[in-house]
């Protein structure tokens, strides 16, 4: 596999990780793991870091997992009241 391969594999992953966050706004790396059945979790793992690191995403350890939390930079935007 050549890097080009694998950084499309990271953005897929981030992209789809960013995806759940915004529905979910809180899971767990195990719920995360069964929603992406065929990610290697080293390849997950990665892209959690990158996430965190871009101020997306917080990861904090819980008992036997981590909890993926939207970072309060992107709370989604309260909606608007259109009388």
């Amino acid at each position: 596999m050549q890097k080009q391969d694998i950084d499309i594999a990271s953005a897929a992953i981030e992209s789809k990780v960013r995806e759940l966050v915004a529905q979910e706004r809180i899971l767990t790396f195990t719920t995360l793991t069964g929603t992406l059945p065929g990610c290697r979790w080293i390849s997950l793992i990665r892209a959690l870091n990158s996430l965190e690191k871009q101020r997306v995403i917080r990861l904090t350890p819980i008992p036997g997992d981590y909890q993926i939390c939207a970072a309060a930079e992107t709370a989604p935007a309260p909606r608007a009241d259109i009388s």
